[in-house]
C-alpha cells in the first residue's frame, strides 16, 4: 500500500473545543480562532490605515475582518490582529486546509502527542502547489509510479543490466521518489548577537542544530546552508564541506596579511575619526585571530613575523603561509585534494559535531583550525520548510569580514533569490548591519527585515507614552493581573491546608491568569511591532528595489516555550511568536517555480514513461510484412538521426541559439564598451577630477573603503558607480533589449521543438495500419517526450534570464564585488599604504594615473564578454545534457517499433508478464490522466489570471 507523500494534504481536522467563561465576565476566545495576520503595504508617504474598535481604541484593518474578546465594560477587550505582523505583503491562506508537514526523522508518536501542538496542521500560503487538488494528483502519480517500479520488479528482465525494461525500472523508481528540484535561495544577513541560528532553529522546527558561540561574538565567517533531504537517503542529516580552492586560499592569505598590518602601518596614524580607528583596530585583530587559528600548530607565527619592512619579504612571508597551509590541507577531512568532504549523522547532535570541526576553533591549541579554508558549509536534513524548495543561508555578517571574505559573501548574498535582514527589535532602527544590507543589496533585490527578540516588551514604558485611552486599557489589564495574583496565593494557601476543592480553584485560576496574562503581553507586542514596523518602512522602503520591503516581527523564544503546548493553546502563542507567519512566507518563496515543476512531472513525465513501458510491451507483438518492416525500420533510423540532429548536434536549434545569444550579447553590450571607450574614459577622467579637491583625510577613507564611502564634508559617494555613470547610462537600455531577446530566443528553440517532432511523425502515420500496436502507441507517446523536452528547454531559458541579470548587476554598478571595484582594487590598496609628507598627492597621483592607464572599459568588456560566455556555456551544456536524456529515452522506443527480422523482443521472451503489464498500464493511464488534468486545469487558472492583470 503506498504511503502518503509528505507534501500532500491531510483531512484531519484541527482540534477545536470551545472554551467556558472566565471569571470576571471575560470570555475566552473560541480555540479555533486564529490570530489574524496584519496586511501592511504602503508608500511611505501614505498615512497609516486605522478604524476604531468598539472600545474606541485605534486598531490596524485587517484583511479577513476582526474577532475581539468580549468585555463586561470593566475590563478593555483584547485587540485583535497584528501578531505575527507580516507587513507588507498580502498571503491568503485557504480557511479549511491543513499539511501534513511531519519530518521523516521525527521521533516516534507517543500516547498524548495527539493533543500537542503539530506541525503538520500548519496552513500554507494560497499558492497553485499547495492546492489540495494538486496535492492530491501529486501523490497519486507518485504512487503509481512506485507501484509500476514494484509491478516490474517481478520480471526477470528488470533486473539484468542492459536490458530496455532494466532502464525503465531505474527509471519508474526515481520518479516514485520524485521531489521538485526547482529550489530558491534566501540568505539570513546580520550582525553578530542578533538571533540568526535562533531563527534558523525556530523556522526548521529543530532546536540547538545552529548554534551561536553564546557570547555575542558570533560563530564563524563561514556560508552554513541548510537544504532539503531526501528520503531515499538512510541518515536523516547529511553535511558537505566545501574547500577553497589554492587560489582562495591565496587570495585570502594576502588580504589577512594586508588587514592586519592595516593597523600598524604609519597611514593609520592619518585616521582621523574615532570609528575608522576603531574599525580598523577591530579588523587587524580578527586578521590576527584568524591568521593564529590557521596556523595555531606553528610556534614561528608572530606578530612581529607579520610585519615585513619590504616587498622581498612580504613575498617570502607570502610563501611561508601557503607552505604552511598547504600542510594543514593534508591533514584536513578527505585529504590535500579533496574539494569536497562529504558525511552523515544520524542525530542533531551528531550533526552539530560534525559541523562543528568546520565553522569553529579547534580544542586542542595546538591543532589548525579548518574553518577559513572552508567556503560552504551544507546541511542536508529533512524538514517541512526546506522540503517545498527553500534553501535557507546563514550568512556572517559584512561588517566582520576582511575585504576578500566581503567580496566573497557579496558575490554569494547576490544570487540568493531574497535577502532577510536580522536585527533585533530593540535595535531596528539603529542598526548598521541593517544600513550595510540595504546599501549593498537594496537595487538589487527585494529585502526583508526580521526583527528577532520581539518578546521582550516593557509595558510601563508603552503605558507611558501611549494615547490615554490605550494607556488605561493597559493599566487596567495591569491591575486586573495583579488581583488575580494575589488570588491565586491565596488558593495556593487553601491548598496547602488540605480545604475542599482547592486544587480545582487554583488551577482553575491559575488557566484564567494565564490567559490574562497573554491577553496584556499581545496587546503590547502588537501595539510595539506596529509602531517599530511603520518607522521601518517608511525610513527604508524607498531604498530597496521597487519599494518591496516587508517586516516580520518574532520571538524565537516564545515560538519554543510554547512548541509543545496543548493545540487550542499553542495557537495563538504561536501565531504571535511571529514565526509561523515567516514560515508561512518561507513556504510561498519557491512554490511558483516548485509548482512548475511538479506539473511537468504530473502532465509529462510520468505519462512519458507509462509510454514508453507499454511500446516495451508490445514491441514484436505486430505481425508486419516482411518489406514493410525493412522500411519502418529504415524509418526509425532517419528518425533517430533527424532527431539528434535538430535536436542536440551542431546544427540543431539549441546550439545555434547559443551561438546567437553570444553573438547578439557580444553586438548589445560588448561591442558598444570598445567602440566608446575613449569618451567613456574620458567622462571618466572628468569624474575623478572631482575627488582631487577632497582633504587629504576624506580621500584616503574612501580609499580605505575601496570607492564606497561617506564623510561629512563631502556626503555619501560612490566611486566606482561614478566613473561609468555614462556607460551605465546608454547600455542599461541595452540590457533590457538583450533579455528581450533572450525571450524571443527561447519561444524560437520551443517552436522548433515542435517542428521538429511534427516532422518525423508525419512519416509514421502511413504505418499505423500495417503496425497497429506499436506504432499507433509511439504516435500517442510522441507528445508527452516532446513535452518534457520543452519544459527543459523553458526552465533554462529562466535561469539564462536570471543569470543575465546578476552579471548586468556587476557591470553597471559599483559594489565591493563589481567588475569596475576589481579594477580599481590595486590602486586602492596601494593608495591606503601610502603615509607621511607628501601622502596626500601621492594617493590622488597613484588613482589618477591608474584610471587612465588601468584600460578600465577594455577589461570590463572582456571580464563581462568572458563571465557572460562562461554562464551561457554552462546553462547551454545543463540544457543539451537533460535533453540528450530524453532523447535516449524516445529513442529507446523508436527501436522497438520494429525489431530486426529474428531478432526476439524481451517482450516476446516474457508474454505473460508483457500481458500483465498491459493491463496495468491502463489503470495507470486513468489515474495519469485524471491528475494531469487537474494540474492542467490549475495552470490554465494561473494564465487567465494573468491576462486579466
Amino acid at each position: 500500500m503506498a504511503t502518503r507523500d509528505p507534501l500532500s494534504r491531510s483531512n484531519t481536522p484541527r482540534i477545536t473545543n470551545p472554551s467556558p467563561p472566565l471569571k470576571n465576565g471575560i470570555v475566552r476566545k473560541a480555540s479555533s480562532q486564529s490570530v489574524k495576520s496584519l496586511r501592511f503595504a504602503r508608500s511611505p508617504n501614505d498615512a497609516p490605515q486605522y478604524s476604531p474598535g468598539s472600545d474606541g481604541v485605534l486598531t490596524p484593518d485587517y484583511d479577513s475582518g476582526r474577532e475581539e474578546t468580549q468585555s463586561n465594560g470593566s475590563l478593555p477587550g483584547v485587540v485583535a490582529g497584528m501578531a505575527g505582523l507580516h507587513f507588507g505583503g498580502q498571503l491568503r491562506v485557504p480557511a479549511n486546509e491543513q499539511s501534513p508537514l511531519f519530518s521523516p526523522s521525527a521521533p516516534p508518536q507517543q500516547p498524548g502527542d495527539e493533543l500537542l501542538y503539530s506541525i503538520a496542521t500548519e496552513q500554507r500560503p494560497d499558492e497553485r502547489i499547495f492546492r489540495a487538488p494538486f496535492q492530491d494528483a501529486l501523490t497519486e502519480t507518485k504512487a503509481e509510479m512506485r507501484e509500476i517500479s514494484l509491478a516490474i520488479w517481478g520480471c526477470t528482465a528488470a533486473h539484468q543490466a542492459g536490458t530496455d525494461l532494466y532502464a525503465l525500472r531505474q527509471q519508474a523508481q526515481a520518479l516514485s521518489e520524485f521531489e521538485p528540484p526547482r529550489t530558491r535561495t534566501v540568505g539570513l544577513v546580520g550582525d553578530s548577537g542578533v538571533g540568526k541560528s535562533s531563527l534558523i532553529n525556530s523556522l526548521l522546527d529543530r532546536p540547538d542544530l545552529a548554534r551561536s558561540s553564546g557570547d555575542g561574538s558570533g560563530s564563524t565567517s563561514v556560508v552554513t546552508e541548510y537544504r532539503f533531504r531526501s528520503a531515499h537517503h538512510d541518515e536523516p542529516f547529511g553535511i558537505e564541506a566545501d574547500y577553497m580552492s589554492s587560489e582562495e586560499i591565496k587570495e585570502l592569505l594576502e588580504e589577512l596579511l594586508r588587514t592586519y598590518r592595516h593597523f600598524y602601518i604609519p597611514a593609520f596614524q592619518e585616521v582621523e575619526t574615532i570609528e575608522e580607528q576603531t574599525e580598523i583596530r577591530d579588523k587587524s585583530t580578527k586578521a590576527w585571530t584568524t591568521l593564529h587559528a590557521m596556523f595555531r600548530n606553528e610556534p614561528r607565527l608572530t606578530k612581529e613575523l607579520l610585519i615585513a619592512p619590504s616587498t622581498d619579504q612580504d613575498a617570502s612571508l607570502l610563501n611561508t603561509l601557503q607552505e604552511w597551509a598547504n600542510k594543514v590541507l593534508s591533514t584536513r577531512p578527505g585529504g590535500a585534494n579533496c574539494r569536497i568532504w562529504s558525511g552523515t549523522a544520524n542525530s542533531i547532535d551528531e550533526c552539530v559535531d560534525r559541523v562543528e570541526q568546520f565553522n569553529r576553533d579547534s580544542i586542542d591549541d595546538t591543532t589548525p583550525s579548518l574553518w577559513p579554508f572552508v567556503r560552504i558549509i551544507r546541511v542536508y536534513l529533512r524538514t517541512p520548510l526546506l522540503q517545498t524548495g527553500l534553501v535557507l543561508v546563514d550568512l556572517p555578517s559584512l561588517r566582520d569580514l576582511n575585504h576578500a571574505r566581503v567580496c566573497s559573501i557579496e558575490r554569494y548574498l547576490r544570487n540568493c533569490h531574497e535577502v532577510f535582514a536580522v536585527t533585533t527589535m530593540s535595535q531596528a532602527l539603529a542598526d548598521q548591519g541593517v544600513l550595510d544590507t540595504i546599501r549593498r543589496n537594496g537595487r538589487h533585490r527585494p529585502l526583508r527585515i526580521v526583527c528577532t527578540k520581539s518578546e521582550n516588551v516593557n509595558g510601563r514604558e508603552i503605558e507611558r507614552n501611549a494615547p490615554p485611552d490605550v494607556a488605561r486599557q493597559i493599566r487596567t489589564w495591569r491591575e486586573q493581573i495583579q488581583s488575580l495574583h494575589m488570588q491565586l496565593k491565596r488558593c495556593e494557601a487553601r491548598r496547602r491546608r488540605r480545604l475542599p476543592g482547592s486544587v480545582e480553584e487554583e488551577i482553575a485560576n491559575r488557566d484564567v491568569l494565564e490567559e490574562m496574562e497573554f491577553g496584556l503581553k499581545k496587546l503590547l507586542i502588537e501595539r510595539r511591532n506596529h509602531s517599530v514596523a511603520t518607522k521601518l518602512i517608511d525610513r527604508y522602503a524607498m531604498d530597496v528595489q521597487m519599494a518591496d520591503l516587508k517586516i516580520f516581527c518574532v520571538s524565537n523564544k516564545d515560538y519554543f516555550e510554547h512548541r509543545h503546548d496543548e493545540q487550542n493553546r499553542a495557537e495563538l502563542r504561536l501565531e504571535l511568536s511571529g514565526i509561523l507567519g515567516l514560515r508561512r512566507y518561507c513556504h510561498s518563496i519557491p512554490a511558483e517555480a516548485q509548482f512548475i515543476a511538479a506539473a511537468a512531472f504530473i502532465e509529462h513525465e510520468a505519462p512519458a514513461l507509462v509510454g514508453s513501458l507499454r511500446q516495451w510491451s508490445v514491441a514484436g507483438s505486430d505481425q508486419v510484412p516482411g518489406k514493410v518492416a525493412e522500411d519502418l525500420r529504415h524509418l526509425m533510423k532517419q528518425t533517430e538521426e533527424v532527431l539528434t540532429k535538430k535536436l542536440v548536434l551542431g546544427s540543431s536549434e539549441i546550439q545555434v541559439a547559443k551561438n546567437n545569444l553570444n553573438r547578439e550579447f557580444a553586438a548589445s553590450i560588448v561591442h558598444p564598451i570598445r567602440e566608446q571607450r575613449h569618451d567613456w574614459i574620458k567622462a571618466a577622467t572628468e569624474v575623478s577630477r572631482e575627488w582631487i579637491v577632497y582633504k587629504p583625510s576624506a580621500f584616503a577613507a574612501f580609499c580605505r573603503k575601496y570607492g564606497n564611502h561617506e564623510t561629512r564634508a563631502v556626503g555619501a559617494h560612490k566611486w566606482n558607480e561614478d566613473l561609468i555613470r555614462v556607460m551605465r547610462l546608454q547600455l542599461e537600455s541595452n540590457w533590457g533589449f538583450f533579455q528581450e531577446w533572450i525571450e524571443d530566443c527561447r519561444k524560437d528553440v520551443i517552436d522548433s521543438v515542435h517542428d521538429v517532432f511534427e516532422s518525423v511523425c508525419q512519416p509514421l502515420e502511413a504505418f499505423k495500419d500495417a503496425s497497429p500496436n506499436a506504432v499507433r502507441n509511439m504516435l500517442d507517446n510522441f507528445a508527452a517526450h516532446r513535452d518534457c523536452i520543452i519544459h527543459i528547454v523553458d526552465t533554462g531559458f529562466e535561469d539564462l534570464i536570471e543569470g543575465t541579470s546578476q552579471i548586468e548587476n556587476d557591470a553597471l554598478y559599483g559594489h565591493d564585488s563589481s567588475y569596475t571595484c576589481d579594477i580599481l582594487r590595486p590602486a586602492y590598496q596601494a593608495c591606503s599604504l601610502e603615509s607621511g609628507p607628501g601622502s596626500d598627492a601621492r594617493r590622488k597621483e597613484i588613482m589618477s594615473k591608474h584610471i587612465q592607464q588601468c584600460r578600465l572599459f577594455p577589461k570590463l568588456s572582456t571580464m563581462v564578454e568572458r563571465n557572460h560566455r562562461s554562464f551561457v556555456r554552462a546553462t547551454f551544456d545543463g540544457m543539451i545534457s537533460a535533453i540528450t536524456r530524453e532523447l535516449d529515452n524516445f529513442v529507446r522506443d523508436l527501436q522497438l517499433v520494429a525489431v530486426e527480422e529474428g531478432e526476439e523482443t524481451e517482450a516476446g521472451r516474457y508474454p505473460d508478464f508483457a500481458r500483465r503489464l498491459r493491463v496495468r498500464l491502463v489503470q495507470a493511464d486513468r489515474v495519469l490522466g485524471k491528475c494531469a488534468e487537474t494540474a492542467r486545469e490549475l495552470g490554465e487558472l494561473a494564465e487567465e489570471g494573468r491576462r486579466d492583470y
